[in-house]
């Protein structure tokens, strides 16, 4: 589990440490401003199995202002700068289709999820259905500092049913499309896991990019199965419970937790020190320190995580 607690001292490392690196998601017309994806930088290290790790950098969408140039962006080995057209969500190389974490247009073919973030600055109403009863609010960063990212559900003229973890698991809140506070974007991204097989696909469209070994919850405490939202990443110096790093989501774990746990219960995919492949943990999803940074390196927050039994 994560909790605010424990990742204090992480999150005040990733404000200290974290470097900002755009990429252009050009609209191709100069009627338009252009919507750039921001990268987090994650520190480099050393994996679990001992091999060396480059930085990785999980991407966050947020819009930065027109006509401002913008820094030379970092990819991960055997990936480069790419460009899409606004609007329509199409993407290329001079080698051919790439890999874009985020896009400003829906993609013409495939699968794509859309993601509302919040703009700096701004808040945003919840409510438990279109005009239903107000629930409150949340402003533009989350409680571990991450900007706040809603993985949409669900739309209707207007407003967007996105997951949030204020609410219980599989219930939406609902937020007015209001471009003043809100921008929406798109990914081809998304996560995947099989409680039983004890794996975590990582898929590009329909295609898998990605397929892991992982630990899940073990007896009394599985995992609960369901729709969620990656709402930030976090950073750990070498945490002997969360590995290099956590994806923090939008879930809890409903299970009763051991006596005296002071962990929380917002379920995570984290890093581990020791092995996968297990159903051991009191709820969140266990993985490598390497798949960690594999997946940093590539999904946004706000990418949907699917959970099966």
């Amino acid at each position: 589990m994560l909790t605010a607690l424990g990742a204090l001292a992480a999150v005040a490392a990733v404000v200290a440490g974290f470097a900002l690196l755009f990429s252009v998601l050009d609209d191709g017309g100069d009627a338009s401003p252009k919507a750039r994806t921001v990268y987090v930088k994650v520190p480099g290290g050393q994996t679990a199995t001992g091999k060396k790790a480059k930085p990785g950098h999980v991407s966050v969408g947020a819009k930065v202002p027109a006509g401002e140039k913008p820094s030379g962006g970092q990819g991960t080995e055997g990936e480069s700068e790419v460009e899409a057209e606004a609007g329509t969500g199409s993407e290329t190389t001079a080698g051919g289709p790439a890999q874009l974490p985020t896009l400003a247009g829906r993609p013409l073919r495939g699968p794509a999820f859309q993601i509302a973030h919040v703009i700096e600055g701004e808040r945003v109403d919840l409510y438990t259905a279109p005009n239903g009863k107000d629930l409150g609010y949340v402003r533009d960063e989350t409680e571990f500092g991450s900007p706040v990212a809603f993985s949409v559900v669900e739309t209707k003229p207007g407003w967007l049913g996105v997951t949030t973890p204020l609410l219980p698991n599989g219930e939406l809140a609902w937020i007015a499309r209001d471009p003043s506070r809100l921008q929406v974007y798109w990914t081809r991204y998304s996560l995947h896991a099989s409680l039983a097989g004890r794996s975590l696909e990582l898929r590009y469209g329909n295609r898998v990019v990605g397929d892991f070994s992982v630990t899940v919850g073990g007896p009394g405490t599985e995992t609960p199965p369901g729709r969620y939202g990656v709402t930030d990443g976090v950073s750990f110096d070498e945490s002997p419970y969360y590995g290099c790093c956590a994806l923090a989501l939008s879930g809890h774990q409903t299970a009763a937790l051991p006596a005296g746990w002071i962990g929380g219960n917002r379920l995570a995919i984290h890093g581990t020190p020791g092995a996968v492949g297990g159903a051991e943990s009191l709820g969140c999803i266990r993985a490598t320190d390497e798949t960690m940074r594999f997946l940093f390196a590539r999904v946004p927050l706000g990418t949907p995580v699917f959970i099966d039994a």
